[in-house]
């Protein structure tokens, strides 16, 4: 038979090898999912693109040998890397598969990131989702610089193509952690409900901009459909249809972002025409049909009615950012336009480029963020100040005062009441029975001295009973008798009054009897 020192043993020696299993199967785990994090939307994404070029080639009767080739350049221009096609360079992209491979990065990241991971994992998960497209770009370089011999296509700059494959996965990935576990971070001290009211209130108002800006478009396309419709029917055939239709469509994003950065008072560049909402000076434009929705003409003072909606947005973000704290208020409307202005940018900087002959094609960076944040800014101050002066708000302000001086350290605070006397109740340590017990009525009677008040003089007067009586009830009860007062000796009340005037009662009872009749 075993000693114990021999079964504990044993024992734990179970117990170490069921933990090393299970942190195997843990790590075993979490590096399948780091891998799926790397490489899934990659992976997905180059199946897509080889199926789309290969539908392309054979509907074109031409063959494979491009097919390489043609899937590397499609992944870096999905990626917004300048393409270079027999020596025309075409830096305005497509923002559509981008903003696709985006999102499927950040929801992938996010959901390596969840609460069961510890945050020091976090920087494995963020390394993992940016790791996996970096080396597909490293491939994709290494295919167009092999194949430009079979198709004429230039091989990008490494640095730019490296450069921006990092940004979009990198933002991705941030996104999607940081959204998943953004009640840590809404935990720190730093971050005040200031801070997140305008963050949150920040990207409602570039969503609510660009989907006012997507209505634009759609009217304006539906305005002026025999334009549109006319430049689909340059495609001659049904291919020419199909591509023009569904470079539209991709192309579409771009339309939406310069549409919403007209919207707050900036200008847009496309090949020779320039566009904002007073003027419109005409120029050659590539033949896109969705490039339809261009105005021929300016409109005048008319245009001036396009200003309404980015300040009817500021004013929602204005008083959806009103606080009874100044300071709070300015800061949530900083915070607010911060956000969108630089949102504008990163999204009006991608939306642009260079476009072979027709020259560069965009956004006026500049004046698309200083008016984004114009706009925010001044009507949020502006509200913040008419709020700050009214009779209610001031009310307000002075009753924050008197609750932040009460839970200062001079004042009255509810501690002074939950700290000090959090265990000032009546245990059952101390009055075990809710009575008083045989200690507590020997010390307690009534005496001639000092102490004795008249009641209980008087009580004593009233109560006087027949010596023989009261010595036979106290006898009959066990109690002691103390001027005709028969006491019992026990914690309960007797209830049976013994024959006479003598009665046994408890301290209490005889104390509440007295001092009703007299």
């Amino acid at each position: 038979m075993p000693s114990p020192t021999a079964e504990n043993l044993a024992s734990r020696l179970r117990q170490v090898r069921r933990l090393s299993r299970a942190q195997r199967s843990m790590s075993d785990g979490s590096a399948r999912e780091l891998v799926v994090v790397a490489f899934a939307v990659p992976v997905i994404t180059m199946v897509i693109l080889a199926a789309v070029v290969l539908a392309v080639l054979l509907f074109a009767g031409s063959g494979l040998e491009g097919l390489g080739t043609a899937v590397g350049t499609m992944w870096l221009a999905i990626h917004q890397v300048p393409v270079t096609i027999s020596g025309v360079t075409i830096g305005v992209l497509p923002l559509l598969p981008t903003l696709v491979v985006a999102v499927a990065a950040g929801r992938m990241a996010s959901s390596a990131s969840g609460p069961e991971r510890p945050t020091s994992e976090l920087v494995a998960v963020f390394c993992s989702a940016i790791g996996g497209p970096l080396l597909m770009t490293a491939l994709s370089l290494a295919v167009v610089m092999d194949g430009a011999s079979v198709l004429p296509v230039q091989s990008p700059v490494a640095l730019t193509a490296f450069g921006y494959t990092f940004g979009i996965h990198a933002a991705a990935a941030a996104c999607g952690i940081a959204w998943r576990r953004r009640h840590e971070f809404y935990g720190r001290p730093a971050i005040t409900p200031a801070i997140r009211r305008g963050v949150r209130l920040g990207a409602v108002a570039v969503a609510a901009l660009l989907t006012c800006a997507a209505i634009v478009v759609v009217v304006r396309l539906l305005i002026r459909w025999r334009v549109t419709g006319e430049l689909i029917a340059g495609g001659n055939d049904f291919d020419g249809f199909l591509g023009l239709t569904v470079l539209s469509v991709l192309y579409l994003p771009n339309v939406v972002v310069g549409t919403a950065a007209v919207l707050v008072g900036s200008d847009v560049h496309v090949g020779g025409a320039s566009i904002d909402l007073l003027d419109v000076h005409g120029g050659p434009v590539p033949p896109l049909p969705v490039l339809g929705a261009l105005p021929e003409a300016g409109a005048g003072t008319i245009g001036l009615l396009g200003f309404v909606v980015p300040a009817s947005i500021a004013l929602v973000v204005a008083l959806r950012c009103r606080d009874a704290d100044p300071l709070a208020n300015v800061r949530s409307v900083a915070v607010a336009g911060a956000v969108a202005a630089s949102t504008m940018v990163v999204l009006c900087a991608t939306a642009g480029g260079e476009l072979g002959e027709f020259g560069d094609t965009g956004i006026t960076l500049p004046t698309a963020g200083v008016f984004t944040l114009g706009w925010i800014a001044v009507v949020g101050l502006v509200v913040a100040l008419i709020h700050g002066a009214l009779p209610s708000t001031r009310a307000a302000r002075r009753d924050l005062d008197i609750e932040e001086y009460y839970d200062d350290e001079d004042g009255y605070d509810d501690d002074y009441l939950t700290d000090e006397y959090q265990d000032w109740e009546y245990e059952d340590s101390d009055y075990e029975d809710s009575e008083y017990d045989e200690s507590d009525d020997e010390d307690w009677e009534y005496e001639s001295d000092e102490g004795t008040s008249d009641l209980a003089d008087d009580v004593a007067d009233d109560h006087v009973a027949d010596d023989d009586d009261a010595g036979d009830d106290a006898a009959d009860y066990g109690g002691v008798e103390h001027s005709g007062v028969v006491y019992d000796g026990y914690d309960d009340v007797v209830d049976d009054r013994p024959a006479g005037d003598a009665r046994v009662v408890d301290d209490r009872d005889e104390v509440g009897s007295s001092a009703d009749r007299h």
